[in-house]
């Protein structure tokens, strides 16, 4: 009675102008011969970062950036586009395709002022004789950002010979003392080690000194400052960190060094970072946002399940801070729901949201989580609204991503 009570709200809303659209399955199996095509009318690029100034599309430098787009077998699939010179579209064979976007051709190993942005977009699917829209695509720093500084009183004991040289994958630079640009590495890895070496003279006395960090991801600010300190015995130690320090000869000042990680936290991590293996959800190109994202009528809100060892279960678990919402609906007892083997209620509220559901799902490696039909039945319950997706590969590897919606 409920769940007829809620499809009846919904029908209302839908009555009165909220649009809502009838979804199709995705088919994910190729057909010999089938096409559909890639629109790029309605695609656009903006460049967004914590860490500069936001650069919205249409500028010179957004119009020179590098499109290139990969088959389900990681294989490119024509030759490099220009996002200044995109068609209205391309005809591709039916299938899953993602697509990656930089602003330049080829990241530099290291160079100063020459930030990277890009993004990778995952999951599109090309549906015979139909046509797949992009919207627009924000951005982000692919490699990593390095600066050197002192503080004031360092700068005074601090010799003219003074440098220090950054390393990062097969990148280096070299920051002389007044160096005030920043450096820009190369990314090889999803976790690097970045080796900082510092040589000069402090208050009269000549002398190395190298560390090491680790866990340097691209999109990220390492701000390296150098400070001077000494105590009040007048003692001129070094405080050294057996796993962090490579002292070479110990100056004959009390020197240490200090890090600011500016951009996402190295230790946040995205989803189950401890297992490699487990799957991934990705929005937009990216990690799914902690904070809740704010929904409004006709939102496109598409998320993207990569999991390279196979599906093998997949609920989905629905919590409100709306008690409307707990009693309308949750109260019907249809949560979690059961992606793969759902029940009659949880498929009339599949096919209500337009998820994709039932046994085709086993077994894949990629495939789509498409909230936009949710999006207008959630409008009528003002609060947040937290779907976990709980996923299990066919080895056992499991990782439980919760997306938060919010509705003011």
């Amino acid at each position: 009675m409920k769940l007829f009570k809620f499809i009846s709200i919904i029908t209302l809303a839908l009555s009165i102008g909220l649009a809502g659209c009838e979804r199709e399955k995705i088919g994910y199996e190729d057909k010999n011969g089938a096409t559909g095509t890639l629109s790029f009318m309605n695609f656009g690029i903006e460049t967004s970062t914590s860490i500069d100034i936001v650069t919205r599309a249409g500028s010179s430098d957004i119009n020179n950036y590098v499109i290139r787009i990969f088959d389900a077998n990681g294989e490119q699939v024509g030759d490099d586009y220009i996002y200044g010179q995109m068609p209205e579209g391309i005809v591709l064979v039916t299938g899953t395709y993602s697509m990656k976007i930089q602003s330049v051709s080829q990241i530099p190993a290291a160079e100063f002022e020459a930030p990277v942005y890009g993004a990778t977009v995952n999951g599109i699917v090309i549906e015979e004789d139909q046509t797949t829209d992009l919207g627009t695509i924000t951005c982000k720093l692919i490699n990593i950002k390095v600066s050197v500084g002192y503080s004031d009183l360092m700068q005074e004991v601090l010799g003219d010979d003074a440098k220090v040289v950054v390393e990062i994958g097969n990148g280096s630079l070299n920051f002389p003392k007044g160096e005030t640009k920043c450096g820009y590495f190369a990314a090889p890895e999803a976790s690097n080690a970045m080796t900082v070496k510092f040589t000069g003279t402090v208050d009269g006395s000549y002398g190395t000194m190298t560390r090491a960090f680790t866990d340097v991801k691209a999109g990220q600010w390492r701000k390296i400052t150098f400070i001077y300190i000494e105590n009040e015995e007048g003692n001129v130690t070094f405080d050294i960190q057996v796993e962090d320090w490579c002292d070479e000869r110990e100056l004959a000042s009390n020197v240490e060094v200090s890090e600011e990680v500016i951009g996402p936290d190295p230790d946040a991590g995205e989803g189950d970072d401890s297992n490699p293996n487990a799957p991934k959800v990705y929005y937009k190109g990216g990690s799914v946002p902690k904070s809740p994202i704010v929904i409004t009528d006709g939102m496109q809100l598409n998320f993207t399940i990569s999991a390279p060892k196979g599906i093998a279960s997949f609920t989905v678990d629905m919590a409100s801070t709306s008690d409307v919402f707990n009693n309308e609906v949750l109260s019907m007892g249809i949560s979690p729901i059961d992606m793969i083997n759902p029940s009659e209620a949880q498929i009339a509220i599949c096919n209500m949201f337009g998820f994709t559901y039932g046994s085709a799902l086993a077994g894949l490696t990629e495939t789509t989580f498409d909230l936009s039909g949710a999006v207008t039945p959630l409008l009528g319950f003002p609060g947040t609204h937290t779907f976990t997706l709980n996923i299990t590969d066919t080895e056992g590897n499991s990782s439980s991503t919760p997306i938060k919606m919010k509705v003011n």
